[in-house]
């Protein structure tokens, strides 16, 4: 019976210890606070070339014994293009940050045909061919929104991560031309094989920054995303006796397809950040000037999609509706790599 109340006191002791060490925990609890510590906005300047595995656009045979080939290829270029973001800055060290991201490319190549060859122009027929030239355009859309946090390691490193949801469209036309030497009436023909793909998913950010003195500051940057997207993919051929008589029919247009994209991204650079306007008193606000450069590249994964073969009989105008009956297609990536300049402006309640 002794042992028994010896053990009930030591129990009623030990709750008691427990209920104030909990109580004590809940009367300093500081409790999750939304509350707005800052704002920002910036504009990257990106001078990006597009990367896709598919643009071959004609095979020359050569008709001498030895039967030598060679495929050309459509050499992509620099282009200019923008990014637009901005968001805000919320507790302690939380973000929401909104970005909108724009490619505009437009690349050509052409191949003269000399006598003692034999040109195969994609989608079109072998044959007597003049010259054969190609046009492929990629345009891009991005757009999302990321909640971020960021934690301050042991000085001088700092990792952020964030996650949200991304919205990706991307459309790229590809045309094939050629002239013929037999039916010089005909000024062009030619083959534009068209890829839709837009689609939605949710995307994950890891941003490594190392900050060095007076402001300066390394960075890795590394996102992805997943897109569950629709994707349409066409064939249209065009035909052209002179400048005043055209047609353009025979367009053929496979169902939509539902399929799921992955996207990689990253980003190496380095930053300086200038800082003025503070107050230094409770309830001041400092305003910093960012200036960032590095390399960026990023990649779709099997994004594009189109035709790989076209079979045709060229007797006349009226027939061009039975050229498009391909029976395959080819997917391939496509990407993106260049240099990237940004100025971002923000501004934190202190």
């Amino acid at each position: 019976m002794k042992s028994i109340f010896k053990r009930s006191a030591i129990s009623l002791i030990v709750l008691g210890m427990a209920g104030s060490t909990y109580a004590a925990a809940l009367s300093n609890n500081t409790t999750w606070s939304p509350r707005l510590t800052g704002v920002f906005i910036g504009v990257d300047a990106l001078d990006l070339r597009p990367m896709n595995g598919d643009l071959d656009y004609v095979t020359v045979s050569s008709t001498s014994p030895s039967g030598s080939f060679y495929t050309r290829t459509i050499s992509t270029d620099y282009d200019w293009s923008w990014r637009l973001y901005g968001g805000i800055k919320f507790t302690d060290n939380d973000d929401i940050t909104l970005s909108w991201m724009r490619i505009r490319t437009s690349d050509k190549d052409s191949v003269g045909i000399n006598t003692g060859t034999a040109p195969f122009p994609r989608w079109w027929f072998p044959g007597a061919w003049d010259a054969v030239s190609s046009r492929v355009k990629f345009d891009l859309d991005q757009v999302y929104g990321v909640w971020g946090h960021t934690i301050n390691f042991n000085n001088p490193w700092s990792v952020r991560y964030a996650a949200g949801i991304e919205y990706a469209k991307l459309d790229s036309d590809m045309t094939v031309s050629a002239q013929q030497y037999s039916e010089s009436s005909y000024d062009l023909i030619s083959y534009t094989a068209g890829s839709r793909l837009s689609g939605w998913g949710p995307r994950v950010e890891f941003d490594m920054t190392y900050h060095l003195p007076y402001n300066f500051a390394l960075f890795g940057k590394a996102n992805a995303a997943l897109l569950v997207s629709d994707r349409k993919i066409s064939l249209e051929p065009y035909y052209a006796y002179d400048e005043y008589e055209q047609f353009s029919g025979g367009t053929s247009h496979f169902s939509t397809r539902h399929v799921v994209v992955p996207r990689f991204g990253m980003r190496l650079g380095a930053s300086y950040t200038a800082m003025f306007g503070q107050a230094g008193a409770e309830g001041g606000s400092c305003t910093t000037l960012t200036i960032d450069a590095g390399w960026q590249v990023e990649s779709y994964v099997h994004a594009i999609e189109r035709p790989n073969s076209a079979t045709a009989v060229v007797s006349d105008v009226t027939s061009l509706a039975n050229y498009s009956n391909f029976a395959s297609t080819k997917t391939s990536n496509f990407g993106d790599q260049g240099l990237f300049l940004g100025v971002k402006l923000g501004m934190d309640w202190l």
